[in-house]
């Protein structure tokens, strides 16, 4: 039902709501956000493209072009969800494709690390309702954080932990999917951020006009 497939969106549509976008004038600095003319088609945006609910899944609209980079998702309401990084052609329409595929590297709400339909690495600790995971990537490792604190990953099929995934290829963008009530805030700029990069020199997502 249309219930089902929004409820959550409107039950929670004030949740840690910012309203300054009333009173601030526009700011012609361009902003990351999520990209809503390639999200999901029953994925909702909102927030200017830092809330996501409904179903399905949606990427932001800049690739991470620097070396070092941290952006956050808040669980503001629990459900299924997917959180990480993909390629531009990752699938978007649901969060069990974008899980599958061999172009995404995704934490899910069960603390697994999901990528071309295997579990690849599990978090240490589980992740629950009103937690903040935080993402960082340097081009060579992916490395998870739970309210401010590095979360070590037990490799699949062992009980080896390491620090974070490595080998993912290419251009990547943050990804982020939803079903079944699930709510996530995202944070992409560093005023948004509830917790500091847990990495040193790490930083918010630039554009890359800003790196210049």
């Amino acid at each position: 039902s249309l219930f089902d497939l929004f409820g959550c969106c409107q039950r929670f549509p004030y949740l840690s709501e910012d309203n300054r976008s009333l009173t601030t004038p526009v700011d012609p600095t361009p902003e990351v956000r999520l990209d809503l003319s390639s999200a999901g088609p029953t994925v909702v945006i909102l927030k200017n493209g830092r809330r996501i609910c409904g179903h399905g899944c949606a990427r932001s609209n800049t690739p991470i072009v620097q070396n070092k980079a941290y952006f956050e998702a808040k669980i503001q309401c629990a459900g299924r969800w997917a959180i990480g990084l993909g390629l531009i052609k990752a699938p978007l329409e649901s969060l069990d494709q974008l899980s599958e595929s061999s172009l995404s590297w995704v934490l899910r709400e069960n603390g697994g690390v999901w990528h071309a339909g295997a579990m690849i690495a599990k978090l240490e600790q589980p992740v629950e309702e009103g937690d903040v995971i935080g993402i960082s990537y340097d081009h060579v490792e992916l490395q998870f954080s739970v309210n401010g604190a590095l979360v070590p990953l037990f490799a699949s099929q062992s009980l080896t932990l390491s620090n974070g995934i490595t080998g993912l290829k290419g251009t990547l963008y943050p990804v982020v999917g939803v079903a079944d009530n699930s709510v996530l805030d995202l944070g992409f700029n560093s005023r948004n951020f509830y917790h500091s990069p847990p990495i040193p020199d790490f930083e918010q997502i630039l554009f890359e006009k800003e790196l210049l």
